[in-house]
């Protein structure tokens, strides 16, 4: 079982009243008390799966955000990548050739580096391309945990991009 049924009764089956004596991971443990009839086993591990899978999906979303904004590198530099970032980042492209001269960006690692318009150029691109490459592996991971029969047992923490202090 990849979850226990009481989950499942709660996610899938709110008109249906129901405990369990013990953790609700037998079917024979679970006690009907009112509303809807309770779904029969096969039913009710079908949905435990769709729910398993549902919860790991989640996970890996998570995972992928966390390492969006786990900064990327440019050249030697790690910069930040979250969302306030990537738009002070975005309006440095913005400005291109009118970027005023001497202004000092601070990476990930704490130093400082001068921002050029080639330089806000080169992070922007690898904005974008860090973001293709993470969220591919999130649909790679997402695509390999549906194929397997336990999916809480899939381990989707591998093969992702490096993020800062990888």
């Amino acid at each position: 079982m990849l979850v226990n049924y009481i989950d499942v009764l709660t996610t899938y089956y709110p008109n249906v009243a129901a405990h369990a004596h013990g953790a609700g991971y037998e079917y024979s443990e679970i006690n009907w008390i009112s509303g809807a009839p309770l779904p029969s086993q096969a039913e009710l591990d079908a949905k435990a799966l769709d729910l398993a899978r549902e919860r790991v999906w989640k996970a890996i979303q998570v995972e992928r955000d966390r390492r969006k904004a786990g900064g990327y590198k440019v050249g030697t530099n790690w910069f930040h990548s979250d969302d306030a970032s990537r738009i002070q980042q975005l309006g440095l492209v913005m400005m291109g050739a009118n970027l005023p001269a001497g202004i000092m960006w601070k990476t990930l690692g704490g130093s400082f580096v001068p921002m050029t318009p080639t330089l806000a150029q080169q992070i922007f691109m690898t904005t974008a391309m860090s973001d293709q490459a993470i969220f591919a592996v999130a649909e790679q991971h997402k695509i390999a945990m549906f194929q397997v029969a336990i999916p809480n047992t899939y381990d989707y923490t591998v093969g992702w991009p490096k993020t800062y202090g990888e």
